[in-house]
């Protein structure tokens, strides 16, 4: 894939915006020549770090809205399976670090004291 990107209405005193296209050519040079799964970490990087609440596809803003008020309304079989679904995709995904320590929050916080003194329990130990 080969992508150009030019700025038809600056002019040539506009140096800013030429100097940020070169760079912008760079970074596509850059990621086209490295290997898949490192454009894609770092894109995914990208992406993350400038997330404005909800992704730009999301035409309607309701993305968010509508997987909350599905998990509401979904039966318990169904949240385990989309959950461990999208678990087991993780590693793959090529999420930042932040992003799964979100999802790890998440889960700790469902957990009960009980349950969090056993996890950590069995954890130790099997780091020992």
């Amino acid at each position: 894939m080969s992508c150009e990107i030019r700025n038809p209405q600056a002019s040539h005193a506009d140096t800013d915006s030429e100097l940020r296209l070169e760079w912008a050519s760079a970074a596509i040079f850059a990621l086209e020549h490295c290997r898949p799964q490192h454009a894609d970490a770092i894109c995914a990087g990208w992406l993350e770090a400038s997330e404005t609440g909800g992704p730009q596809a999301d035409v309607f803003g309701t993305l968010y809205a509508d997987a909350q008020f599905w998990a509401v309304a979904a039966p318990p079989h169904e949240l385990v399976a989309y959950t461990l679904a999208g678990l087991e995709r993780l590693p793959g995904a090529h999420l930042s670090l932040p992003a799964r320590k979100r999802v790890f929050k998440e889960l700790w916080r469902s957990l009960t004291d009980g349950e969090r003194a056993a996890f950590l329990k069995h954890v130790q130990r099997r780091a020992a």
